[in-house]
Order: structure tokens, then sequence, then C-alpha cells
């Protein structure tokens, strides 16, 4: 790619990232009222981290913020009442990814991944790694 294809190519990025954002504000808003993207923070004991599964009531998607644990987590409640965790790390690069709509997004490179994990637009060419969950005592435990 030459610099003059370079350049239009990330000013067009970075324009849509501008309105993205701008657009964007109402979903944060609706993070504020609890109807959005729910973040809980939290630690592990023994590689594993622990979750009230009664904190799943009313927002089938948590995204998990472990202390000292490179990624976010995104833990989500399926139809069948099963769960899935899922590291936020873009297979590709080894870069952190976003939570965009139903699905997850790569900043870096562009790669988007839907909301089982699997790849719809590359460079990714793997799904995102799946993280072992288990129903105990009420709570999920997910192993890191």
């Amino acid at each position: 790619m030459d610099r003059r294809n370079f350049l239009k190519s990330s000013c067009g990025a970075c324009a849509a990232m501008g309105i993205g954002l701008v657009l964007g504000s109402g979903f944060l808003e609706s993070c504020a009222s609890g109807k959005g993207l729910s973040v809980l923070k939290t630690s592990a004991t023994d590689g594993k981290v622990r979750i009230p599964l009664e904190g799943f009531a009313t927002n089938s998607f948590k995204l998990l913020r472990v202390n000292g644990y490179n990624f976010d987590i995104a833990v989500q409640k399926k139809e069948d009442e099963t769960y899935s965790a899922m590291m936020m790390v873009c297979t590709h690069a080894k870069h952190p990814l976003t939570k965009a709509g139903s699905g997850y997004y790569c900043t870096l490179h562009g790669s988007k991944f839907n909301g089982d994990g699997k790849v719809e637009k590359g460079p990714a060419s793997k799904p995102m790694v799946q993280l072992q969950t288990e129903i105990s005592e009420g709570d999920l435990l997910i192993t890191l």
C-alpha cells in the first residue's frame, strides 16, 4: 500500500470512529440505565472467577474485568440457560476487542467476530478463545 492510499484509508477509519462515537452516545446512556453493557470487576481465586447467577436476571450479557488479567471476558447467558465465556482478544494480533452490537470488533486491523466468537471478517482466521464454565452453588465459575 502506498502512502496516499494509507492516508486515505486511515482518515476514513478515523472519521468512521468519530461518527460512531457521536451516534453511540445513546448506547452509553443505555449502559447507565442498566439496559446496556454491564461491567463487573472481580478477582480470580485459584485460576477461577465466581459470578452470582442472579446477576443475569436483568441482563444476559456481562463484561468481566478480572484484576491482574490482561483481557476482559465476555460472559453471556444463552436462551437454553447455558453460559459462554470468551476472552476479548483478537486471535490475529492479540489486541483487545471491543463489544460492537451483537459481536466484537478489533480496532487494530478490523477483524470482526459474531456473538458466538466466530470470525465474520479477517484478518483473524481463528474464533475467539472460549473459557470453560460450570455452575456451582448458584454461581457461574469461569476457569481462566
